[in-house]
């Protein structure tokens, strides 16, 4: 599984998404892209993010073929990994 980033710094969208799956414990690699560039660099960013992201933004978490790019979309997919249904009282980290 892999999570696509813009800076913790200066994107919350892309910080939540992280901070969510840290404190959960979920093992992913992070990619950072840098969202922070010039006009004439523009196109050579976007076209590092179009690779990962299918709408050109983040964070978009990728998942084999699966590519989720909405930080509420992406908590609810994490949290159906690690619910478990036949645990009546699941104690959330």
């Amino acid at each position: 599984m892999k999570l696509v980033i813009g800076s913790k710094n200066y994107s919350t969208w892309s910080l939540r998404p992280w901070l969510l799956m840290t404190a959960w414990g979920i093992e992913f690699e992070e990619i950072s892209v840098s969202l922070r560039q010039e006009f004439a660099a523009k196109s050579l960013a976007d076209r590092k993010l179009g690779q990962y992201s299918p709408t050109f933004k983040v964070p978009v978490l990728l998942d084999g073929d699966l590519a989720i790019w909405d930080s509420m979309a992406i908590r609810e997919s994490v949290f159906g990994l690690i619910y478990n249904p036949a645990q009546a009282n699941m104690d959330l980290p």
